[in-house]
C-alpha cells in the first residue's frame, strides 16, 4: 500500500501527532522537559547496553521489522513529546485511548505501573480512575526518583491517588510492598514500561502477572524492541490463562505495544 503525504499527515493529526500541545498561556508550545531529562524515545535505533539495578542488559529496537508508517510515527513521536496536565509522558495518543477503554471495562481498584519516568502516565491513569473507580489508586514504581517532574508530584491527583514506590521493579522488597498494599480480592491492571530488554521483561512478567485479576490485563509496552515477541510467546505458553487481546490492538492504526495487551481469562 502506498501512502501519500496528505494521507500520512491526516493519520498523524487524527492520532494526535501533528497538533502540538496547547500551553496554559494559550500558545502552541510543547514546553520544556524536566531539567536534565530527555524523551525516552530519543535513543538511536541501534543495540545499546544498559545497567538496571546492577544487572547488565542489552536491548535493540527492531526497526527493520516495522512498516514505513510505523517508523514514521515513531520518529515523529521523538520530535514532539506528549504532555498530560503539563507533565511529559512517553505513551502515544492512540495507546492512551486504548488504556481509557481498557480501564473503563475493568474498573480496577489498583493500577500498577512499572516505570514512572516523568510521572505523566501515572497522572493520566489517576485522572481516568476519577471516572471509572473513584476509590481506585495508582502504584507506580521506578528505580530513579529524581526524574519525576515536580509538576506531577505537586498535582492534587498525585497526592490523592498516586503512590510512588522507589526501587527496582523486580526487587523482592518492592514486590512485597505492592502485594501488601493491594491485599486480596482486588481488581488489578498492570503495565510494564521499564527496561525493554528480554530478560528483564520476562522477570517482570513472572513477578507481576499473579497480581492481575480475572478479566483484567497486564500490558507489555514498547514491544518493538528486539526479543520481546519471543518473551511474550514464552509467557503465554507457560500461562494459558492469559491471551493477547487482538481486538483492542486493532482499535487504531498504530500502537507501540503490538501483541502486548495480555488479558487474563
Amino acid at each position: 500500500m502506498k501512502w501519500s503525504t496528505v494521507a500520512v499527515a491526516t493519520v498523524l493529526v487524527v492520532l494526535g501527532f501533528g497538533a502540538g500541545r496547547m500551553a496554559q498561556d494559550g500558545s502552541d508550545s510543547p514546553g520544556p522537559l524536566p531539567a536534565g531529562a530527555r524523551s525516552s524515545e530519543n535513543a538511536p535505533d541501534r543495540r545499546r547496553a544498559h545497567t538496571y539495578d546492577g544487572v547488565g542488559f542489552e536491548r535493540v529496537k527492531a526497526d527493520s521489522t516495522l512498516s514505513p508508517l510505523d517508523r514514521l510515527m515513531l520518529r515523529q513521536r521523538k520530535k514532539q513529546p506528549i504532555f498530560f496536565l503539563g507533565v511529559p509522558m512517553s505513551q502515544i495518543p492512540s495507546d492512551n485511548w486504548r488504556f481509557a477503554e481498557l480501564l473503563h471495562e475493568v474498573r480496577p481498584d489498583y493500577i500498577v505501573e512499572a516505570g514512572t519516568l516523568f510521572g505523566g502516565s501515572a497522572l493520566y491513569y489517576a485522572a481516568l480512575l476519577e471516572f471509572v473507580n473513584p476509590a481506585g489508586r495508582v502504584l507506580t514504581v521506578d528505580i530513579n526518583a529524581d526524574q519525576i517532574d515536580p509538576r506531577a508530584r505537586e498535582h492534587e491527583l498525585w497526592k490523592q491517588r498516586v503512590t510512588f514506590v522507589h526501587g527496582s521493579s523486580t526487587a523482592p522488597e518492592v514486590i512485597e510492598q505492592i502485594v501488601a498494599t493491594i491485599g486480596t480480592g482486588k481488581k488489578v491492571v498492570v503495565t510494564l514500561d521499564t527496561l525493554h530488554a528480554p530478560d528483564h521483561v520476562a522477570r517482570e512478567l513472572g513477578l507481576y502477572a499473579p497480581l492481575v485479576s480475572s478479566g483484567s490485563y497486564i500490558v507489555v509496552q514498547d514491544t518493538y524492541f528486539e526479543g520481546l515477541d519471543g518473551v511474550i510467546d514464552a509467557f503465554l505458553a507457560a500461562n494459558p490463562e492469559f491471551q493477547v487481546d487482538r481486538q483492542l490492538a486493532r482499535r487504531f492504526v498504530f500502537t507501540k505495544h503490538t501483541g502486548g495487551f495480555l488479558r487474563r481469562r
